[in-house]
């Protein structure tokens, strides 16, 4: 009976450490493996969102990315909380050196125009033409889905104190299952 228990716990070892071993060649592979941040590029653009968009943009504008905590020094700091299938949203903060006053831009037609990735630069993933009602030298225009991208979002724009424009811009990313990488290509 002793040989046959012996066997038993050197099977169960093996398989054991077999198992062991597989997982943990996926958890390196998982450590090793880097998470994709998106970071889309953000322009200001003559025309509208519809075909009359000059694709050559008057002012770039930071990228839109993730927001995170970069301040604090707690390693938790940026882990998600709540809702962990929450849809992402992604932040842009352009502050000084755009290249439209505010009073340019609302004199002829500008949009906002949110690109892909700069490889792919010419794939408009949302739009928003800028216009509305201005209240108290701000103005809060919608960004719509271009193609089926499924991004979609806000930007607020803001008369700074020298007559220029600072853009925040919060965009939704597609909630998983519903991203189309198919976007809409410049023509």
């Amino acid at each position: 009976m002793s040989r046959l228990v012996t066997l038993k716990n050197l099977t169960l070892g093996a398989v054991l450490a077999g198992g062991l071993a597989i997982g943990g060649a996926g958890l390196v592979l998982a450590q090793d493996e880097e998470a994709v941040t998106p970071s889309h590029p953000a322009h200001i653009h003559m025309g509208t969102c519809g075909e009359d968009l000059d694709p050559n943009p008057i002012g770039p504008l930071n990228y839109v990315e993730p927001r995170l905590n970069e301040e604090s020094d707690d390693e938790n700091a940026n882990s998600p909380q709540g809702v962990l299938t929450a849809t992402s949203v992604l932040y842009s903060l352009s502050e000084e050196g755009d290249e439209v006053s505010w009073e340019d831009m609302l004199a002829t037609s500008h949009a906002i125009n949110i690109h892909l990735s700069d490889e792919e630069i010419d794939v408009y993933i949302a739009c928003g033409d800028i216009g509305g009602v201005p209240v108290e030298g701000e103005l809060v225009i919608a960004l719509h889905p271009q193609g089926d991208s499924g991004h979609s979002g806000i930007a607020v724009l803001t008369e700074d104190g020298d007559g220029n424009v600072d853009v925040e811009i919060y965009l939704s990313e597609p909630a998983e299952g519903d991203a189309v990488p198919d976007a809409t290509p410049v023509s």
